[in-house]
């Protein structure tokens, strides 16, 4: 069974990945524009207005990237791009530009320009470069934040890796034999269920992160750590890596025991949104936090390593301050559904037993005839 990461309970909380629709809509008003043009006016100027048009958007284009290949010829070719004509026109130029230069040379050399067609080529890269400088054409929030998505450059991004490979990927494989030998040094019965065998790693929106999670709710006791575990990272001789075990109480005040904590990562978002060097807003926090959470939640189900020894828990800020109890209900409502969840499945593996029973499933019988008549030899019968 694979760990159950639902957000159900946040639908509009953690942002999905942006699709495709601006350029579905882009293209198809294109196409309604060109069927009116195409209805309304005659076929040969249509012709004529659509290579000026493109014209005008490719010289556009092409001036826009001579500007920025000036800029970082003159000042940045050799810490940038170590004097690689190569990589500074990839830069500056998208590979799809060679395509237009070609429909470009195809057009200028078989078809003829007026004057009057020049002079409106001009003037609209004129407008382009007007409206440029002035900087209408720069990237909005949205087409940042899409280009940073899709390239992985969040800070989210960086954080949610470095928290996998560096903390879970090492310890996570480790711990069903850590909980193991805590039962065979204490000898006690918690954590009996083994769908529980998880550590539970707190996601708040706001980053607020205490040193004691019993400072946060009362019903949320320590209750003993997991045996230490060594490793040498990075030089350093075993590094100590350790899981806290929590003693958490339900309204009927019945205890339940698990392993909790926080994720340490977004400590550093909350420490950038206070440091203004960063410049670092609290709305650009909440952004990352949740992208962070997508993004950690994206690699943990890829990871063959992690599978079923986690549980991600998303906490919502607006819940946190209504109810002194909230995240012990919501660390409590997970373990709930780890349970149920692990019963369904052994429930649905029963019933497919009994529905297709095999022969190995029952206790073999010995058949003895004492019939005459058997085709079996007289030898064997007798």
């Amino acid at each position: 069974m694979s760990c159950h990461l639902s957000d159900s309970d946040n639908p509009n909380i953690v942002p999905k990945p942006r699709g495709n629709s601006p350029k579905v809509i882009a293209t198809t008003l294109a196409i309604l524009f060109i069927l009116y043009i195409y209805i309304y006016q005659e076929e040969h100027d249509v012709i004529h207005m659509l290579k000026n048009s493109f014209f005008i958007s490719f010289s556009s284009y092409m001036l826009k990237g001579i500007c920025n290949f000036v800029e970082e010829r003159w000042h940045h070719f050799q810490p940038r791009y170590g004097k690689n004509c190569c990589k500074l026109l990839k830069a500056c130029f998208f590979e799809k530009t060679v395509f237009c230069i070609f429909v470009a040379v195809f057009i200028v050399l078989f078809t003829s320009f007026k004057l009057q067609d020049i002079v409106q080529i001009i003037l609209g890269c004129c407008c382009f470069l007007i409206f440029y400088v002035a900087g209408f054409f720069g990237p909005t929030e949205v087409e940042i934040s899409q280009i940073c998505e899709m390239n992985k450059k969040n800070v989210a991004h960086g954080l949610a890796w470095s928290f996998y490979i560096g903390y879970l990927k090492k310890v996570l494989p480790r711990l069903e034999n850590l909980i193991e030998a805590y039962h065979a040094e204490k000898d006690n019965s918690i954590l009996r269920y083994k769908d529980t065998w998880k550590v539970h790693i707190l996601i708040p929106l706001d980053c607020h992160i205490p040193d004691e999670i019993s400072k946060e709710d009362a019903n949320i006791h320590f209750f003993d750590n997991l045996p230490d575990t060594q490793l040498n990272v990075a030089g350093v001789m075993k590094r100590s890596y350790k899981h806290s075990v929590y003693e958490i109480f339900d309204e009927s005040k019945r205890p339940h025991f698990c392993i909790v904590e926080y994720a340490t990562p977004l400590v550093s978002l909350y420490e950038m949104s206070r440091d203004s060097q960063a410049a670092f807003s609290s709305q650009d926090r909440l952004e990352q936090t949740k992208l962070f959470y997508r993004t950690l939640k994206d690699i943990l189900e890829d990871s063959k390593e992690c599978r079923n020894l986690y549980r991600l828990v998303l906490l919502n800020d607006n819940k946190r301050g209504e109810d002194p109890h909230y995240l012990s209900k919501e660390i409590i409502k997970h373990l709930d559904q780890q349970i149920t969840e692990e019963y369904s499945v052994e429930e649905e593996g029963q019933q497919l037993q009994h529905n297709f029973p095999t022969e190995l499933s029952h206790v073999p019988k010995l058949m003895i005839s004492n019939d005459n008549n058997s085709d079996l030899p007289r030898s064997l019968i007798a």
